[in-house]
């Protein structure tokens, strides 16, 4: 229960809060004067409201003067914040705001109406309160934004270490189903014996490797049991193959032939039949540039499509360059200032007109007109590339893990900074 008041208060406090409620409170004394703005009482008490009205629902109380302090504390430090927000001139457009408005009615399941009337109606601050601390709010992500990807750098070298220790504790969970082919070794044996079974058992993998049937060679063996002696179907796990046979066997596949293993008793030829909490899962990426068309309620989806073909035609006639078409007429804002770029996409997250179209592209190539979610797209192909899913995850695990730890780290110090170098006075009630 003290986890749930600790969500409660993660959500409700150190995240940006609604600094509006209900309508009688009484504005009284200053409680904090930072730089030269103030928080009243009433800001504080405002806000205290908003959480012991919600927390009715928890049994353990949330007691007034712990939430005091830590609701002046976070008031602070969105004041600073703000602050330096206004130091850069920064500006929240009308249509980020309403992106958010949008963002939270579809992750409500509602429409625009809907969630303006649930707040209007059943909540204890305006719609016009609303919007404003979403604009406060969006200003404080960007200059925290802005100041964190500053301060924060992952090096390759920690990444790739700690995605060692991942794929390392991964593949212990990993289990083999193996068949084997032994070639026993005589403890009195010469060493022209030894030398003969060496190049027998090459010569089996050899063989194997080029495709003879392995069910047919195990047979044979079978048959020849003073020879070879063989055995099938059997589960081991990862790290016991390895300690049995090799530490370098870290990515085998299904089909595999692996060997010849020399051990105290002779030669082993292993051949990996399936893999259970196999992992790896090889997708094809793709590095691209696109130029974007957008319907809207001024060009409906036929006019999109007749303009991106015009467009398409032109470049394919050399009347102007791809580059230049993104330049001018792409209405992806967030690529078109870097050639459209959008950096490497995977199969998996397009439909199949798009990963047959991309998939036929040579380099610098440019696709017909694709139709999408978004709008009507031409893509260049920069680069194509085979990646291991589960590898690539893990790395981007590793990365989020240790990036998310430099953040705190460097949010701490930066809000450090702002208050060692701000006036700040708690008046004490």
């Amino acid at each position: 229960m003290i986890i749930k008041v600790w969500i409660f208060l993660i959500l409700y406090v150190f995240s940006s809060i609604f600094y509006v409620a209900a309508k009688d409170f009484k504005t009284d004394q200053i409680d904090v004067i930072i730089n030269d703005e103030i928080i009243l009482n009433s800001d504080v008490n405002k806000i205290i409201f908003l959480l012991e009205k919600e927390g009715k629902n928890f049994r353990v109380p949330l007691k007034n003067d712990f939430l005091k302090e830590k609701v002046i504390e976070k008031l602070i430090i969105d004041t600073l914040i703000l602050q330096e927000a206004n130091k850069m001139n920064l500006l929240v457009t009308q249509e980020q705001i309403n992106d958010v408005i949008k963002n939270i009615a579809l992750k409500k399941n509602i429409s625009l109406n809907e969630l303006k009337n649930q707040i209007i109606f059943n909540s204890n601050f305006s719609y016009q309160d609303y919007l404003n601390n979403i604009k406060k709010s969006l200003k404080i992500k960007l200059v925290q934004d802005y100041e964190l990807s500053k301060r924060v750098n992952v090096s390759e070298e920690k990444v790739n270490f700690l995605l060692k220790k991942i794929i390392k504790k991964n593949k212990y969970l990993k289990r083999i189903n193996l068949s084997y082919i032994f070639l026993p070794l005589s403890k009195k044996g010469s060493n022209d014996l030894f030398v003969n079974k060496k190049i027998l058992a090459e010569n089996i993998v050899k063989k194997l490797r080029n495709g003879y049937d392995f069910n047919k060679l195990y047979a044979d063996c079978k048959k020849n049991n003073t020879i070879f002696l063989a055995k099938k179907n059997f589960w081991m796990r990862l790290l016991n193959v390895q300690k049995n046979f090799s530490n370098s066997l870290n990515f085998v596949k299904k089909g595999q032939i692996l060997g010849p293993f020399l051990k105290a008793n002779g030669f082993y030829i292993l051949k990996i039949n399936d893999i259970i909490n196999n992992k790896e899962n090889i997708l094809t990426e793709f590095y691209v540039q696109h130029c974007l068309i957008k319907p809207s309620v001024m060009l409906n989806d036929l006019e999109a499509k007749n303009s991106i073909l015009n467009i398409y035609k032109n470049i394919k006639n050399q009347v102007y360059s791809f580059d230049y078409a993104v330049k001018n007429f792409s209405q992806d804002v967030y690529s078109s200032n870097k050639k459209g770029d959008l950096g490497w996409i995977s199969k998996k997250f397009f439909n199949n007109n798009f990963s047959n179209e991309l998939s036929s592209l040579k380099k610098n190539e440019i696709s017909r007109p694709i139709k999408s979610n978004f709008g009507w797209h031409i893509f260049k192909l920069l680069k194509k590339r085979q990646v291991d899913e589960f590898y690539t995850l893990k790395k981007t695990y590793a990365y989020n893990i240790l990036l998310n730890q430099k953040m705190l780290l460097e949010k701490h110090n930066w809000i450090q900074d702002l208050k060692n170098s701000a006036y700040i006075k708690i008046i004490e009630s």
